[in-house]
């Protein structure tokens, strides 16, 4: 079940084109969180922490992030923040077991769009993605990142 408000479901045909990023420690859960959202449509990359994740956000544009909390080097939390911190407003979606204990700081909250507890269905995953990106879409996008400083949670 989905640790948000959002409601999830929507219907495969309304899924925009969009190219993500999946950052996840755990190379299991990362390549099935690639191949089901590359079977929705989607061109997908994977970085395997958060300090990877942000070298290939600076360098190459990505127009939604899927990300992991607790992963060594840089928190998804961390990633979100610095994002913001950036200027960007590249959707964040946060799929992580620690949700089911601990949830994320108000001020993490505020700049995730939705954040799934693990293990969350495909189905979520997709959902989840394709509203933030129709809600990114109406809000005019987001900005290029530059230069990114890495901020603590």
């Amino acid at each position: 079940m989905p640790h948000s408000t959002r409601n999830l479901d929507v219907p495969a045909a309304r899924l925009p084109h969009a190219r993500l990023l999946v950052v996840d420690d755990d190379q299991l859960i990362r390549e099935l969180h690639a191949r089901v959202l590359i079977v929705a449509g989607y061109e997908v990359e994977t970085a395997e922490d958060g300090v990877d994740a942000l070298e290939r956000l600076a360098d190459e544009p990505f127009d939604l992030v899927v990300t992991d909390n607790y992963m060594p080097r840089l928190s998804g939390s961390n990633i979100a923040l610095t994002l913001r911190s950036a200027g960007s407003r590249i959707p964040v979606v946060m799929v992580s077991g620690s949700l089911a204990t601990t949830p994320l700081p108000a001020g993490v909250a505020r700049e995730v769009f939705a954040a799934l507890r693990k293990p969350a269905r495909s189905a979520e995953v997709v959902s989840a993605v394709a509203l933030a990106l129709s809600s990114s879409a109406q809000a005019g996008g987001h900005r290029s990142i530059r230069r990114l400083q890495y901020l603590e949670a």
